[in-house]
């Protein structure tokens, strides 16, 4: 993994463990302090090939670190699911 990577895979995990959520894009670009989406863009494509994060079907922001999902249990998951189901029928 290259320096840039890194610094973006923990710039992704982060985000995540504060938000619950993946930063955007664009959010991700100004926490690197990089203009472009393209690079970015690149950057998480790669980190998704290389294993390090995965994607969430059916969700916007749908990318997750690899190594936070695994702390969790199914059960634990699955709950956080739902509730996050729950909070958007609410919106």
């Amino acid at each position: 993994m290259t320096p840039t990577m890194k610094e973006t895979l923990e710039a992704i995990n982060r985000y995540y463990e504060l938000n619950g959520v993946a930063p955007t894009i664009r959010e991700l670009g100004k926490l690197r302090g990089i203009r472009g989406i393209r690079a970015i863009h690149n950057q998480v494509q790669e980190l998704i090939a290389r294993g390090y994060l995965t994607r969430l079907p059916g969700r916007d922001r749908n990318m997750a670190p690899v190594d936070l999902l695994a702390r969790w249990s199914t059960d634990e998951l699955r709950e956080e699911i739902a509730r996050r189901e729950a909070r958007n029928d609410c919106e």
